[in-house]
């Protein structure tokens, strides 16, 4: 329950786009594998998060938002 609260929290500040370090800044997770693996690739393949630049994933300028509802 407290996981899903976090997320929801993250998808709100993710509303204007943040790079990955924000992101993991803003969690308090300094293991950047552990981010990456566990929260961030699931919340962009489950489309909760979207790619500023979405043909170039790898890019040290990407940066990642949440659609606006």
């Amino acid at each position: 329950m407290q996981a899903d609260e976090e997320v929801k929290v993250l998808l709100e500040y993710c509303k204007v786009p943040r790079s990955r370090s924000e992101m993991q800044g803003f969690m308090v997770l300094a293991n950047r594998d552990y981010f990456r693996k566990n929260i961030l690739n699931p919340l962009i393949k489950g489309g909760l998060l979207k790619l500023t630049i979405p043909d170039k994933p790898t890019s040290p300028k990407q940066k990642y938002y949440s659609e606006k509802r």
